[in-house]
């Protein structure tokens, strides 16, 4: 195989790895307003040391390519494509802890506040 070859189903494997509003949260309506609840009601959200004011796809911090991974995997639990289990351990790895508190009590609250009705796709055209 080419490198392009390899590049190119490397490329596809990890865009399909992602979660289904990865790419155009816009459409994503009951996810952003999740994220509206998590971002207001589980102040101040920590992962890490890093303190988030916001969270939404636009968030522009020093810390992006982490966010972008914590947004996904955020979407990935509320799209039930994700244990609440999974998701801890998959944000705890992004912020390099198991035992700082401030993480720990903002995915406790991020998960706190899933609908008990998840849906397994963002609604509207994809």
């Amino acid at each position: 195989m080419s490198t392009y070859t390899l590049a190119a189903a490397a490329a596809a494997a990890v865009l399909s790895a992602c979660a289904p509003d990865a790419w155009q949260s816009s459409k994503a309506t009951g996810f952003n307003q999740f994220l509206d609840t998590v971002g207001t009601q589980c102040q101040p959200l920590w992962i890490g040391s890093q303190q988030l004011p916001q969270i939404n796809s636009q968030y522009a911090g020093a810390w992006q390519s982490n966010f972008d991974m914590f947004l996904d995997n955020t979407s990935r639990l509320y799209y039930n494509r994700m244990t609440p289990a999974d998701y801890r351990v998959a944000v705890q790895s992004i912020a390099l802890t198991t035992t700082d508190s401030r993480s720990n009590r903002s995915i406790d609250c991020i998960i706190a506040k899933l609908p008990p009705d998840r849906p397994s796709k963002p609604s509207g055209g994809y």
